[in-house]
C-alpha cells in the first residue's frame, strides 16, 4: 500500500494570491471572463445567423434563375403541343424570341422522337445557341446523335422534367453547360424533348460576383460532383467523396452526404486548399436538386470575437504586471532551495541517476517540488529499463515483418523459367513491394495441357491489412480456376465470396487471363484492373479492353464480361498494377503508361528478365529511390 503524499501546510500560491493577486484577480475575472463569454455567444450567434441568410438569399438568386429558365422548356413544349403544323422554321422562329426574352440562356434544342412529326423523317433535331455572331443554328436528322444523351433519355424514361448534370454541348460550340429537359406530347404520345441549356462560365462568373466575408462559393450537383468551384480542377472530376479518399477526410464525406440530401446547415471545418479553420454554408437549390455553399476564413468570423479578446489580454498584462510586481518580493524567501534544486537538476543532466536532493523542509510547494524531483529519478531510471525492453520487442516486431515478407514471396511463383518443358511460351513475374509486405500479387498455373491461367492483381491499402487479403485472394483464385469454368465465371465466383461478410470494406482489382499455349487464343476477364497491353512482332501496340468491370469484393452481385484476343508468335502480353504508371516523382510528375509502353516496345526483343530489370532500374531512377506504391509485372510471350 503506498503512502499518500504529505499535504502542503502552507502552499506559496496562497500568500500570493491573498496579499497580492487575490484582488486584481476578483475583478479581472468577473469583468473579462464575463464580457469575453457573453460577446463571443452573441458575436457567434449573430455571424451564424448572417451566414445562414446570406447563403439562402444567395441561393435563392440562383434557385430564381433556374426556374426561369426552366420555364422556357414548359413554354416551348406547350406551343409545340398546340401547334397545327409543326415546321423547321417555325421552332427556329420560336427558339430565337426566347434567347432574345431569356438573357441567362446559353442554347436552346428540340429534338424528336423518328416519325414524330413527320412519318417520312426518321428523326428531326434543332439546336440554337448564343456565339460571337449572334445566334447559331445546327441541325440533325441523326437520331444516334442524341437518342441515348442524359438530356434526352433520362426525361424520356421518368416522363418529366430534369436537370442534366453539366456536360460539352457538342452542338452548341462545345460549350459546357447544364441542360434543362422538358418532354414534349404529341397526341398524347412522347415525341421528344425541349432543353433549355446554362453556361456553366456564366454561373463561374455569378458566383465569383457574389460578396462574401473573404471565402468563397461552389456547388455541387445531385451525385456530388462539384458544378462550380474556384478551384478548375475540381469541376467534373472531385466530390466531397473522392477528396474526402484523397485527404483521408471522414468529415468530407459526412459533409457531402448531407448536401446531396438536400438538407442545409453551418459546420466548422479545415479548408482542403489552405488548412486553416473555417465555416461552411450550404443550403440546397430545390429545383435543380443540386446544393450550393460557401467556405469562409474562421478567422474571418471570428475577427469581432477576437478583437475583444485582444483588448481583454492587453487588461490581463498589466494587471499580470502589478501580480509580477509582488511576486519578485516574495520570491526572494524562496531562492535559497530553488538554488538547491538546480543544483540538484544539473547533476541529474549530466547522467547521474543515483542522486537525492536533501534538506529542504519548507512544508510548502518547494518541499513537494523536491519530493516530485526525487521520485522523477526513480522514475527515469524505471523509464530506461522499459525502454531497453521496448527497444528489444520492436526489433523482434521488424524480425517478424521481415520473416512475413519472406513467406509472401514465398507464395508467388518465384523460379524462372517457370516451366522449361514448355517451349511455346516464355513468362516472367515480379513483385516489388513499397512496404514490407505488399498487396499486389501474381499466379500462373496449367488448369490442364494446353490451358495456362495467368493473374495479376492489386488490393486496396498496403502493409500488413492488404498482405492477409492478398493471401485470402491467391487462395481463393487457385479454387475458382478450373478448367471448363471461363475466366469472367471464375473471377464472378471469387467476387461472390469475397463480398460476403467483407466488414474491412476491402477490394481488389484483377485480371485473369486463360491462355491457349499451342493456338495463341487469350481469353480473360479484367475486374477493375489496369488494362493490359500486347506488343506484336511488329513492334505495334494494342490494350485489351477494360469492358468496365466491378473489382472484387464490393457488389456479390456484380456481373462479369469475358473477352477474347489471340497472341501471334512473338507478341508480348504485359500486364501490370498501377504502381508502375503511377510511380511519382519527387515534383509530383507520373511515369504514365506512355513512358511504360514506350520503354517496354524498345527492349520487347530482350530476354524476360533483362526486360524487367530495365523497367525497374527506370522507375527507381524516376522515383530517386522513395517508392510509394507496390509494384508488380507480368511478361507472357509466345514463342516464334
Amino acid at each position: 500500500m503506498s503512502r499518500r503524499p504529505p499535504t502542503v501546510k502552507r502552499p506559496i500560491v496562497r500568500r500570493l494570491i491573498i496579499w497580492i493577486g487575490l484582488p486584481l484577480l476578483v475583478v479581472y475575472s468577473i469583468v473579462a471572463v464575463t464580457s469575453y463569454i457573453q460577446n463571443k455567444k452573441a458575436s457567434l450567434d449573430r455571424t451564424n445567423a448572417y451566414l445562414l441568410e446570406l447563403i439562402r438569399h444567395q441561393a435563392a438568386v440562383l434557385e430564381a434563375r433556374f426556374s426561369s429558365v426552366s420555364r422556357t422548356p414548359e413554354i416551348v413544349a406547350e406551343t409545340i403541343e398546340g401547334m397545327r403544323s409543326l415546321s423547321e422554321e417555325r421552332l427556329i422562329e420560336l427558339m430565337e424570341r426566347r434567347l432574345a426574352a431569356e438573357p441567362d440562356l446559353f442554347g436552346m434544342a428540340v429534338s424528336f422522337e423518328p416519325k414524330a412529326v413527320d412519318s417520312r423523317m426518321d428523326a428531326f433535331s434543332v439546336r440554337a445557341f448564343r456565339s460571337s455572331g449572334g445566334v447559331s443554328i445546327t441541325k440533325s436528322d441523326a437520331v444516334s446523335s442524341y437518342a441515348t444523351a442524359d438530356w434526352y433519355l433520362i426525361p424520356k424514361l421518368i416522363d418529366g422534367p430534369y436537370w442534366t448534370e453539366p456536360l460539352f454541348s457538342a452542338g452548341s460550340g462545345n460549350e459546357l453547360a447544364c441542360s434543362f429537359s422538358h418532354p414534349v406530347r404529341l397526341a398524347g404520345a412522347f415525341a421528344g424533348i425541349v432543353t433549355a441549356d446554362i453556361s456553366l462560365a456564366e454561373l463561374e462568373k455569378t458566383l465569383q460576383g457574389i460578396d462574401l466575408i473573404s471565402g468563397y462559393p461552389f456547388i455541387i450537383g445531385r451525385s456530388g460532383t462539384f458544378i462550380a468551384h474556384p478551384n478548375p480542377e475540381f469541376v467534373l472530376r472531385e466530390s466531397p467523396f473522392s477528396l474526402a479518399e484523397t485527404l483521408s477526410r471522414p468529415d468530407l464525406r459526412a459533409l457531402g452526404k448531407e448536401m446531396i440530401a438536400g438538407r442545409q446547415g453551418i459546420v466548422a471545418l479545415a479548408d482542403i486548399h489552405s488548412g486553416e479553420k473555417s465555416w461552411m454554408v450550404y443550403t440546397p437549390i430545390p429545383s435543380t436538386g443540386w446544393s450550393f455553399a460557401a467556405v469562409i476564413p474562421e478567422d474571418k468570423v471570428l475577427a469581432p470575437v477576437q478583437a475583444q479578446l485582444y483588448r481583454q489580454i492587453v487588461l490581463m498584462i498589466a494587471g499580470l504586471f502589478v501580480i509580477f510586481l509582488g511576486i519578485v518580493v516574495t520570491s526572494y524567501g524562496i531562492t535559497n532551495p530553488l538554488r538547491k534544486l538546480t543544483a540538484f537538476a544539473g547533476e541529474i543532466s549530466t547522467g547521474r541517476l543515483d542522486v537525492r536532493i536533501e534538506g529542504i523542509r519548507r512544508r510548502d510547494e518547494i518541499q513537494r517540488l523536491a519530493e516530485v524531483f526525487n521520485k522523477m529519478v526513480a522514475d527515469l531510471n524505471q523509464y530506461i529499463k522499459d525502454f531497453t525492453a521496448a527497444t528489444k520487442a520492436k526489433e523482434a516486431v521488424e524480425s517478424e515483418l521481415r520473416i512475413a515478407r519472406q513467406i509472401q514471396e514465398s507464395l508467388l511463383p518465384r523460379v524462372f523459367p517457370a516451366f522449361p518443358e514448355r517451349p511455346e511460351f516464355d513468362l516472367y513475374a515480379k513483385n516489388a513491394a513499397a512496404k514490407d509486405v505488399a498487396g499486389d500479387f501474381y499466379d500462373f498455373f496449367f488448369l490442364d495441357e494446353d490451358l495456362l491461367a495467368v493473374l495479376i492483381a492489386d488490393v486496396s491499402g498496403k502493409g500488413i491489412p492488404a498482405a492477409l487479403f492478398m493471401a485470402v485472394n491467391r487462395t481463393l483464385m487457385k479454387t475458382v480456376c478450373q478448367k471448363g469454368v471461363g475466366p469472367a465465371e471464375s473471377v464472378r465466383m471469387a467476387n461472390e465470396i469475397l463480398s460476403r461478410d467483407n466488414d474491412a470494406c476491402m477490394f481488389t482489382t484483377m485480371f485473369l487471363a486463360v491462355f491457349n499455349v499451342k493456338t495463341g487464343e487469350l481469353h480473360y476477364a479484367n475486374a477493375g484492373h489496369n488494362p493490359p497491353f500486347v506488343i506484336s512482332s511488329g513492334r505495334g501496340v494494342r490494350l485489351l479492353p477494360s469492358m468496365g468491370d466491378a473489382f472484387l469484393g464490393v457488389d456479390a452481385e456484380a456481373s462479369y464480361h469475358e473477352g477474347r484476343d489471340r497472341l501471334e508468335p512473338g507478341d508480348l502480353l504485359v500486364l501490370f498494377t498501377d504502381g508502375v504508371t503511377e510511380a511519382v516523382t519527387p515534383a509530383g510528375d507520373f511515369f504514365g503508361e506512355e513512358r511504360f509502353v514506350r520503354l517496354v516496345a524498345d527492349h520487347r526483343d530482350d530476354d524476360l528478365p533483362a526486360v524487367w530489370n530495365r523497367l525497374a532500374a527506370d522507375l527507381d531512377d524516376f522515383q530517386k529511390g522513395d517508392q510509394f506504391d507496390d509494384i508488380t509485372v507480368v511478361l507472357l510471350r509466345r514463342s516464334g
